[in-house]
């Protein structure tokens, strides 16, 4: 399973300015790498010349909630809040791990549809289930990531655990 989506990721960088490989979408249980391949794509992405942002989908709800509730009072600037929306690749980790509130899923919607309307790529790592995902978050949401995304799903054991158990009997 790793090597298949270890070749898709592959494909991804690869082919990163054509817009039919924009986004990817990880999903899987905790441990798996799906931090880990998102990280090397964003290195790949780098060395190509890319720009590339990295966040957890709380620490992004921060930033965009900071930015236009503070903007006056030395809140987030405005390049902080802009890069979200202007990087060649966005890494939202952890989705599913955010406080989800009418705002945060509005905030999320926005960020979601306007990479995809404008052609910029997005990685979204999340631990969620298809059917999580569908009841955590507005259909709207759900569609673009079910629709707009490749999806990998990410299957075995918990490498972290299974590291530590090997770390134990050495």
């Amino acid at each position: 399973n790793i090597l298949a989506i270890k070749s898709k990721c592959i494909e991804f960088v690869e082919n990163f300015d054509n817009p039919d490989t924009h986004n990817l979408l990880f999903t899987g249980n905790t441990g798996l790498g799906k931090t880990f391949m998102s990280n090397c794509i964003a290195k790949e992405a780098l060395e190509k010349g890319k720009t590339v942002l990295y966040q957890t989908a709380g620490k992004l709800m921060e930033i965009v909630m900071d930015y236009r509730m503070n903007r006056d009072n030395g809140g987030i600037d405005a390049s902080q809040y802009n890069e979200i929306f202007e990087v060649d690749l966005l890494i939202i980790d952890d989705l599913g791990t955010e406080f989800n509130t009418q705002y945060t899923l509005s905030v999320l919607f926005n960020v979601l549809n306007y990479r995809i309307i404008n052609g910029l790529s997005t990685i979204v790592t999340t631990n969620l289930s298809f059917d999580e995902i569908k009841s955590n978050y507005k259909e709207r949401i759900y569609s673009r990531l079910i629709g707009e995304y490749k999806a990998l799903w990410f299957c075995g054991r918990d490498i972290r655990l299974l590291k530590r158990i090997t770390d134990e009997e050495s």
